[in-house]
């Protein structure tokens, strides 16, 4: 009884992997999402603009470049928090892709089948007993019926687990195991973005030197369509892992409560605001030039 509880528990690790509102897989690519789709409005925005060339400048610059390295900086950490090698538990446990699938790698010999409907998908495992039941009501209705909610449930954790195992159903077992290629597939997918991981451990989480900036952790020519393709894979990837070992999914765009297109169509500045704004520009140049210090001062 002791096993199958720490078997539980660790399954609930790979759902609270997903589903954890501060660092969660869903919370990190729901993020990803949003700021590229507000990253691609903003981009829209300017080109809509220099069509009318008479219009002068759609962003300023300074805050046209603020949104654009905000973008990329928040892209390139969210990717390499999604591939992370960690470990899922421990005080050096991450959230990540790579982590709930390594784990449950690590898990094939106890996740067979029974264990992965029942406690995986929370569903009944004896799906024939859940059709003969079903069979029965409608012999009695003489007619349409609503459908059984826990039949479809079953019915979808063995289709699932068929996929995952590779065994058709006619040929079901209780103690099915995961084919071990599944995971190799999906750090197949998850490697094709390492590039992205490495560069950002060299150029954005740490200060790479010049030797550990190497040339093969470069991203040559990365732009906004690379981002929609590294974006594109880590969704997918991550719907997957997340529908078939933590029952849930990180959902489409999110719905923005509001008009998301509010003062769009009104000036950040006003022409009489630019003086107060260079005398504003003046203090802060001040201020940071006001920032040092001498050997007493430590």
């Amino acid at each position: 009884m002791q096993k199958i509880k720490q078997q539980i528990e660790r399954i609930e690790r790979w759902r609270e992997a997903f589903t954890d509102s501060t660092t969660g897989i869903n919370t990190t690519v729901d993020d990803l999402l949003w700021k590229y789709a507000a990253y691609e409005m903003t981009v829209k925005i300017v080109k809509l603009t220099d069509e009318r060339l008479d219009q002068g400048a759609a962003l300023n610059q300074i805050l046209f470049d603020l949104m654009r390295d905000g973008f990329w900086a928040n892209l390139l950490i969210g990717t390499r928090r999604l591939l992370d090698k960690g470990s899922l538990k421990g005080p050096q446990g991450v959230y990540s892709i790579r982590s709930v699938v390594n784990d449950v790698r690590n898990s094939r010999s106890w996740l067979n089948r029974q264990m992965f409907v029942e406690h995986v998908k929370r569903a009944e495992y004896d799906l024939g007993r859940l059709q003969q039941e079903n069979h029965k009501k409608l012999v009695v209705a003489n007619g349409p019926i609503w459908g059984d909610k826990k039949l479809i449930m079953s019915l979808t954790a063995h289709k699932q687990f068929d996929e995952l195992s590779g065994v058709t159903p006619q040929n079901r077992s209780r103690d099915d195991i995961i084919d071990d290629t599944i995971f190799t597939k999906i750090e197949a997918r998850l490697a094709e973005l390492e590039n992205v991981a490495d560069h950002t451990s060299t150029h954005v989480v740490h200060s790479g030197n010049v030797e550990s900036r190497s040339i093969k952790k470069m991203l040559q020519n990365f732009d906004v369509r690379d981002a929609r393709k590294t974006l594109k894979q880590l969704k997918e990837v991550s719907n997957l892992v997340g529908i078939w070992f933590a029952n849930t999914a990180s959902g489409d765009l999110a719905t923005y409560l509001g008009d998301k297109f509010e003062a769009l169509d009104q000036p950040m500045a006003l022409h009489s605001d630019i003086a107060k704004l260079e005398t504003h520009w003046a203090i802060i140049e001040q201020e940071i030039a006001s920032w040092n210090i001498c050997a007493k001062d430590l």
